[in-house]
């Protein structure tokens, strides 16, 4: 495994997915992503060290290294022994000419695809939202897709991608330069919009939300989105869900987000009138993303 590891290492510094004096991902991170342990990472580093390609820093972990290419007979003369003996193996398997010509077409279109599992993540200002849109988008790209605050995507210079909603793109180019920044739109869902839009002015929302700062900004979305100028009721339940009681009867509408379901979910037995919330990346905005994250 650990020379599989090199060999994937040296090829990726080699394509430019890790580039000159930038650090490599922590020898345990990296062992959790591939499923081998941190020493045989650390192992496998440390051959890379030996050939020149990575430096290693205190502090910083292993730093790709800016070294002069091998001239061309070199190149050559090293490539011929590599092919001369993959060739001898294929034969002595008795794949014929035209199977080892299809296997070398095979790789090499698979080799432009190769990576390790990349940092998928979702920044936004509320957390609690943040974890709807990336499960919105993991469902989407099938990967697994991580909700950080915005206030500290600094700590995530290690990320790949980077989605968040369009006015705060900027700040997200700017704070993570090396990830791919992409700005999404988002909308609650159509269903829910339109229980809500027909509610009257003198009707009353309940809404539920897992944490208190979630309330405010959810609160001012629903009503941009769809116009309810009714009063809304609101609480969160990290404070326990005693004082939700006092105001669920009064309500016309009971709306949840999924994080508060569980502990919420006792006290809407008796209330007939209650959904989720469902907030969607819009259909546009999760076709870039589809169309820009390698498979």
């Amino acid at each position: 495994m650990r020379e599989q590891l090199i060999e994937q290492l040296r090829y990726l510094i080699a394509s430019g997915h890790f580039q000159v004096n930038e650090t490599l991902p922590s020898t345990r991170k990296l062992g959790e992503q591939v499923g081998i342990s941190f020493h045989t990472v650390r192992k496998a580093y440390q051959a890379l060290q030996d050939e020149g390609l990575v430096d290693s820093k205190a502090g910083r972990g292993y730093i790709v290294r800016d070294r002069a290419p091998l001239d061309k007979s070199e190149r050559m003369e090293r490539g011929a022994e590599v092919v001369h003996d993959t060739l001898q193996m294929l034969i002595g398997l008795g794949l014929d000419d035209a199977e080892i010509e299809y296997l070398f077409h095979e790789q090499s279109n698979l080799l432009e695809h190769a990576q390790l599992d990349r940092k998928l993540l979702v920044a936004h200002p509320v957390p609690e939202l943040g974890e709807l849109f990336a499960d919105d988008i993991g469902r989407a790209l099938q990967r697994s897709v991580k909700a950080v605050p915005l206030k500290r995507i600094r700590n995530h210079q290690d990320a790949d991608f980077i989605f968040t909603p369009f006015e705060h793109l900027h700040d997200m180019v700017e704070a993570v330069p090396r990830a791919d920044a992409m700005g999404f739109v988002a909308h609650f869902a159509a269903e829910l919009l339109e229980r809500v839009a027909r509610l009257r002015t003198e009707e009353t929302i309940s809404l539920i939300t897992r944490r208190a700062p979630t309330i405010q900004p959810l609160t001012e979305l629903l009503r941009a989105q769809a116009g309810f100028n009714g009063q809304i009721l609101a609480g969160a339940v990290d404070g326990g869900t005693e004082h939700l009681t006092s105001f669920l009867d009064q309500s016309d509408l009971v709306l949840y987000t999924p994080a508060s379901r569980r502990r919420v979910k006792p006290l809407l037995d008796d209330e007939p009138v209650h959904t989720p919330i469902h907030m969607l990346v819009s259909s546009d905005s999760l076709k870039a993303i589809r169309d820009a994250v390698p498979l």
